[in-house]
């Protein structure tokens, strides 16, 4: 008999699915006060692509990010990585840490490399921590380290690195455990060119899509930027917790609206777009029908509430007067209602 433990329950996912995250929550808790960070977002990753989250800050999208990383875990929800083929959310985090070694890659604004060794050492360190054998870490190395147009400063220190120099060698440190995954690792990036002037940003962002290109992996990046978001294979919008929108790749950041598509959750909730509700002057309630293939949302600005608490209005039939609530005989000229 075939234990449960032996059913692959995500037999049905294509195999271009990378990461996919399903219905996911994250509520932190202080004492008695409650902050949702993300209320039931849902959305996958796919290989060989390159995805980023827009959205104002405090939105969650960096929570969304160490969810996907596996360095939070979701309140509720699942978060299904490839290698594993498992919800991660239901794995002891030994066996997290490992598999993350190999499929997880971090790129931050703030590259943490160490001050003290060079670039080529900076980039063969993940792979050291992830035990990989020296002569297997130093190919890997060397071939990124070519990669990422390095060559030339590999043996220069941290604190000598061009600001551009270091943003290479912090991706290069990402990719060197996923370099031999075959399209299936993911780098996570967070506001990656964040701190670089636009010249250099761009060579960032064409090092991305070559590094993409070259080994197939894929990129989740988190970004305020134009500049990122416009490369992007989709971008998704993120406000208060919630996904707002999904855009295919060219968007244009100051005109979200005209490439917005939302989609229905788990729960069969429709999002409503915070700057569409603003032109419309915030309503709280609509009318909603569907003509011509097309759904129709009117505002509807009478409360169901109010209009309940209403009273209604009797008159007598005789002369005319009203005639209080709960009363039968008017008051006037005692006829019976």
């Amino acid at each position: 008999m075939t234990t449960a433990e032996e059913i692959d329950i995500y037999s049905d996912y294509p195999d271009d699915v990378v990461v996919s995250a399903e219905n996911v929550y994250k509520i932190y808790k202080t004492n008695e006060l409650e902050t949702v960070a993300l209320s039931g977002v849902s959305l996958q990753i796919l290989e060989g692509k390159i995805m980023c989250v827009v959205g104002p800050s405090g939105s969650g999208k960096t929570t969304l990010t160490n969810i996907i990383g596996g360095i939070t875990k979701a309140t509720v929800g699942k978060v299904y990585w490839a290698n594993l083929r498992k919800d991660i959310t239901k794995i002891p985090e030994r066996v997290l840490t490992e598999a993350r070694r190999s499929f997880i890659g971090f790129v931050f604004q703030v590259n943490n490399l160490l001050p003290h060794l060079n670039a080529w050492q900076n980039v063969e360190l993940a792979a050291r921590i992830a035990g990989v054998p020296k002569k297997v870490r130093t190919d890997r190395v060397n071939r990124l380290i070519k990669l990422v147009g390095l060559e030339e400063r590999k043996r220069n220190k941290a604190t000598t690195l061009s600001g551009g120099e270091r943003s290479r060698v912090a991706i290069a440190s990402a990719l060197v455990n996923l370099i031999d995954t075959e399209g299936k690792g993911l780098v996570l990036c967070d506001e990656p060119t964040g701190d670089l002037d636009p010249e250099t940003a761009q060579r960032i962002l064409e090092l991305f899509k070559e590094l993409n290109d070259t080994l197939g992996t894929s990129f989740f990046i988190v970004t305020h930027s134009q500049q990122v978001a416009s490369m992007a294979d989709i971008t998704v919008e993120i406000r208060d917790g919630i996904v707002s929108g999904f855009h295919r790749m060219g968007i244009d950041l100051d005109t979200l609206g005209a490439t917005r598509v939302v989609r229905l959750d788990n729960n069969y909730r429709l999002p409503m777009p915070t700057d569409l509700l603003e032109l419309a002057g915030n309503p709280s309630q609509f009318r909603i029908s569907f003509e011509d293939d097309r759904f129709i949302l009117v505002p509807h600005k009478e409360d169901m509430s109010d209009t309940m608490r209403v009273k209604k209005v009797i008159t007598c039939r005789v002369c005319g007067e009203e005639i209080p609530q709960g009363k039968f005989i008017c008051p006037n000229c005692g006829s019976t209602v």
